[in-house]
């Protein structure tokens, strides 16, 4: 994603997961993209949902409302 907006992103976990949290934001008009973090579980990669700062809010409400868990959010504000 670029844009001139800070980023941020809420590490997910497993990919499919990533899919949900990502398919539940396009439903609320919030742009975002999947991204594989560099760091890796015991289990294998780990993904993360990147977005605009502007929208942490909503964000954490929709993932919330579908009930994705969310193992970390990080915030570049």
């Amino acid at each position: 994603m670029n844009n001139k907006y800070s980023e941020c992103s809420a590490e997910i976990g497993s990919v499919t997961y990533a899919m949900k949290a990502q398919s539940a934001l396009a439903a609320a008009a919030i742009p975002s993209e999947i991204i594989k973090s560099e760091a890796s579980s015991r289990r294998g990669c780990i993904y993360s949902i990147s977005y605009s700062c502007s929208q942490a809010n909503n964000v954490r409400a929709v993932l919330a409302s579908a009930r994705i868990p969310v193992k970390h959010w990080n915030s570049d504000e």
